[in-house]
């Protein structure tokens, strides 16, 4: 059976400095991404996967809020569906360079689960008074439960991962507060225990958390397509706000189809690039380009012209979605062209 498939992938197209000003761009490869690309009909979507998967989940958010990913993040963290103000307080390194304050999240620092409960039960003595209280059901996802909009807005995680922290700082009429919180609790994670042993064993501190994300959970949410590929947390929390089943991502495109073989639409999220726009380091992105080239977009380009494939919207990231059908083989005055026509500079 033919079938559509909505292909996410985020980072795909989204670049680091790096990856824009090398040449390399200008090479012929990926041949089965660029034949798709050129060969597409291409219509705006959100600058960001995150906010276009809550737009195809139906999800409607209010322009001047934050994504509520830390509601639904935490759906798949194994919380129950709620109507509390939710804030994801994710533990962080920050290092102190001659460009400002630089961040590292949880990635680098490989924080066990004891580390992890006892800087939130020390958190949680400290702020007490405040009603405030951590909830850490994974090392590398914390959540901040709140009784309402604390007042502030914030940027992503992904956002600040490399970069000065200080223009990217909670804003907002209350955000002087919450940027108070923030210097008490790296004077707090500093001292305690767990980062002195890290310290002793040349680990990372975990010196502070990052908050972004705040939000309820949004309502009206419906699945886009009958099957549901993910790994990410985002994608797996918006699908159990839908009531619909969410299955692991095949490792070839493949094994997808042979999943799908039964149902008319499916989507996918890879994330095998959403973090190399923050590292910036071009052998791993093109790598990771050729790895995806290899197991997906080959067979993509293959069965759109066999009838195979009915229809793919593919979304890499750049504030842009590709559509084709099979009438994309006909279209040979669309030449492939170098990717650094459709790559954007991470923002």
């Amino acid at each position: 059976m033919a079938t559509t498939l909505h292909l996410l992938v985020p980072g795909l197209l989204t670049v680091g400095r790096s990856v824009v000003a090398d040449p390399a761009l200008a090479a012929p490869a990926a041949p089965a991404l660029r034949w798709l690309l050129a060969r597409a009909q291409a219509r705006p979507v959100p600058a960001t996967t995150d906010a276009t998967l809550f737009r195809l989940f139906n999800a409607s958010i209010p322009a001047d809020a934050d994504l509520p990913v830390a509601a639904v993040t935490r759906l798949a963290d194994g919380g129950d569906p709620d109507d509390e103000w939710w804030l994801r307080a994710d533990p962080v390194h920050l290092r102190p360079d001659l460009y400002g304050v630089l961040l590292a999240d949880a990635r680098v620092l490989a924080i066990e689960p004891v580390e992890a409960a006892l800087l939130a039960a020390a958190f949680d003595q400290t702020f007490a008074a405040e009603g405030l209280q951590l909830r850490v059901p994974r090392p590398d996802r914390w959540y901040l439960r709140l009784p309402a909009d604390p007042g502030f807005r914030t940027h992503p995680l992904l956002d600040a991962m490399g970069r000065d922290i200080n223009p990217l700082l909670p804003y907002g009429p209350s955000a002087p507060r919450w940027h108070t919180l923030l210097t008490e609790i790296q004077m707090l994670f500093h001292q305690h225990p767990v980062n002195r042993v890290r310290e002793e064993r040349n680990q990372p501190l975990i010196n502070s958390i990052w908050f972004w994300g705040g939000g309820a959970c949004p309502t009206g949410v419906r699945a886009p397509a009958a099957d549901l590929y993910a790994n990410d947390p985002l994608t797996r929390g918006l699908a159990r706000l839908a009531n619909a089943a969410v299955s692991p991502v095949p490792e070839h495109a493949g094994d997808w189809l042979d999943s799908a073989s039964r149902e008319t639409d499916s989507l996918v999220v890879l994330e095998t690039m959403r973090y190399d726009p923050a590292e910036d380091d071009l052998t791993r992105w093109s790598d990771h380009l050729l790895e995806l080239e290899y197991h997906w977009f080959t067979f993509c380009r293959q069965w759109l012209q066999t009838g195979k494939l009915a229809t793919l919207h593919l979304y890499p990231g750049n504030g842009q979605v590709y559509t084709l059908t099979g009438a994309a083989r006909w279209r040979f005055w669309r030449r492939a062209q170098s990717l650094s026509v459709y790559v954007v500079p991470r923002t």
